[in-house]
């Protein structure tokens, strides 16, 4: 065993250098090397895109707000004049209730569950709280 490792000590030592110390420094390098490509992609990415690339990222979300307040808006509020609102003060729970939907919520929520053509959503409906209000203020006036 002795004359096995004599006879190969040379490639033991070199296998023992390469594995402590040659290893470990490309390993380093190669984390370096990684972070730059990475840096460089970002900043290639920012100049490619232009530094407005993220303002301009939101035009589809704002046209998607004004879609849906030129004409989508209109539309509930048109459909809404024409409804039956009801409301139980005991519970503050309120309905309103027109040929397209019904709408069910309690006054201090901003959820509320919309039936439509026979399936069940929950919405988000703070852009009716001031139609919601002013139909419970003039049901709790009138009783």
């Amino acid at each position: 065993m002795l004359n096995f490792v004599l006879d190969h000590l040379l490639i033991i030592i070199i296998v023992c250098v390469v594995l402590f110390v040659i290893l470990p420094f490309i390993l380093r390098i190669a984390s370096t090397i990684i972070k730059i490509v990475v840096i460089i992609a970002i900043l290639g990415a920012l100049g490619l895109f232009g530094v407005h690339f993220f303002d301009k990222s939101n035009e589809p979300i704002k046209a998607t707000q004004e879609f849906a307040t030129n004409t989508i808006r209109p539309a509930i509020e048109n459909e809404l004049s024409k409804s039956d609102f009801n409301y139980d003060p005991e519970t503050k729970k309120y309905t309103i209730k027109s040929s397209s939907f019904k709408l069910v919520g309690i006054t201090n929520s901003n959820k509320a569950d919309v039936v439509f053509k026979d399936k069940t959503y929950t919405i988000d409906v703070t852009f009716l709280k001031d139609f919601i209000q002013k139909q419970v203020d003039q049901q709790t006036q009138t009783n």
